[in-house]
């Protein structure tokens, strides 16, 4: 039902993006079309049906085997005259030829019916149901990670779009200022009140802006590129998105009210979707241990075996006393199969087993330290950012302060313009700066959510 209707919101949301889309009906959509999700699904789907057949090794398994032949030179009927063996005058019989062998027919049938039940496996049945259970609680497992990463991305590019398209204005407002300044320096260079070389230089700042707003333009299209690829929405445009900013604020400011132990516990607790999903592994590995340690040599695997054969040239029940004619067989048999000598190879299969099973205790190893070395980067790239914008909003503030003196001076008649638009082009790169390190900011705290678990993404 839910993927039916994840498939109707996706083929509405193609047809009709007439709307803002929430980072909540993104994640709809992503939920139906994101390839990494999808693939996780159907692992889940073939390990289900994994577990259905390694419960099927408790239950017998029943062959049947059907041929039927038909012979184009069959054996002929076989006749003796009666009076070659016996005085047919004597026993008062008629001297004539006697059937004693009908002949072979054309057609030749052979039934075999087989039965096997394993009776004593040494575990190796059971083991091999429990490790196919833990492979679909981990395919389990892979799939909410791979939603929780899909969206931390989803959000995380979503912000990045949202500063990206401010960036965007204030740099098309940059381009007016310095377009205003350039026709400033063109004139005061004419009345020879400006060098060349200081004219120059207000025209290579022009170029800066102009190459700084082509990188914005590149960013945005592959931004938005980016989120199609994850919602499937093939025509998303970035006027369609949008950002909850009030959100993003609180869940900062969640952070922010977070001490760093806190933090750590969470990210490293073995709750962690990551870290269930490698203690799922290590115990995948010691169940294959388990198996491989049942099957070494002289440990016998005991089975009950029942075999029922027919074979005529008639089908059973339609031959006349087929009963009779002895076609049939039946055999009970128990049955011992083991490996006496392999060349070590079920010795060295389990040395190999032991190995997956240190080798997914160090997975685990590596898992926390990359881990502790995220919340270490993100918890310290958080302060910093946050410093950062702290001080290009206060370094714009004086800006803006100045550039109301200057614009008090321009229209009283004392001030220079070009001073006046130099300042607001420096108010305006501290915006620039400070939505930047926002992308930054939004990246860091997107990971700490994904690296502690929260479900609220």
């Amino acid at each position: 039902m839910m993927k039916k209707l994840s498939i109707l919101l996706i083929i509405f949301l193609c047809v009709f993006p007439l709307f803002s889309l929430t980072v909540g009906d993104l994640q709809s959509a992503m939920m139906g079309s994101n390839p990494d999700i999808l693939k996780a699904k159907e692992e889940i789907n073939k390990a289900s049906l994994d577990v259905k057949d390694a419960k099927s090794g408790y239950a017998p398994t029943i062959d049947l085997t059907v041929t039927g032949s038909y012979i184009a030179n069959p054996i002929d009927p076989i006749r003796i005259n009666l009076g070659d063996y016996i005085n047919t005058s004597v026993y008062g019989v008629p001297n004539d030829y006697v059937t004693i062998y009908g002949g072979q027919e054309n057609m030749y049938y052979q039934f075999q019916l087989s039965l096997t039940q394993p009776i004593f496996t040494w575990g190796k049945i059971t083991n091999a149901v429990r490790l196919y259970q833990k492979v679909y609680d981990a395919r389990v497992l892979q799939l909410e990670d791979a939603i929780e990463k899909a969206q931390t991305e989803l959000r995380t590019r979503v912000a990045a779009l949202y500063y990206l398209l401010q960036i965007q204005k204030l740099l098309e407002d940059q381009r007016s200022i310095a377009d205003r300044l350039v026709e400033h320096a063109d004139n005061a260079q004419q009345n020879g009140m400006m060098l060349a070389t200081d004219a120059l230089k207000v025209k290579v700042q022009s170029r800066q802006i102009d190459v700084a707003k082509a990188q914005i333009d590149q960013q945005i299209l592959l931004m938005v590129t980016e989120i199609r690829n994850l919602t499937g929405i093939r025509d998303l445009a970035s006027e369609d998105i949008e950002f909850d900013e009030a959100e993003f604020k609180r869940q900062l400011e969640e952070l922010r009210a977070t001490d760093y132990n806190t933090m750590y516990s969470r990210c490293l607790s073995d709750s962690r979707t990551t870290l269930q999903l490698l203690g799922a592994l290590a115990q995948i590995a010691d169940l294959t241990n388990d198996i491989a340690g049942a099957s070494v040599n002289w440990k016998p695997d005991m089975a009950l075996v029942v075999n029922a054969d027919y074979s005529g040239s008639r089908l059973p029940f339609a031959e006349t006393d087929w009963y009779g004619k002895d076609d049939w067989s039946a055999t009970i048999t128990i049955a011992l199969k083991t490996t006496i000598v392999d060349g070590g190879k079920a010795i060295r299969n389990v040395k190999r087993t032991e190995s997956g099973i240190s080798e997914a205790q160090m997975d685990i190893q590596s898992a926390k330290a990359k881990i502790t070395s995220a919340v270490d980067e993100n918890w310290t790239n958080l302060a910093v950012y946050l410093a950062q914008i702290d001080y290009q909003d206060a370094l714009q503030k004086q800006l803006d302060a100045q550039g109301e003196v200057d614009k008090q001076l321009l229209d009283t008649g004392y001030g220079s313009e070009s001073d006046y638009l130099q300042g607001q082009l420096e108010s305006n790169n501290c915006g620039i700066e400070i939505l930047r390190t926002k992308i930054s900011l939004a990246t860091a705290v997107y990971t700490l959510l994904y690296l502690q678990g929260d479900r609220s993404l």
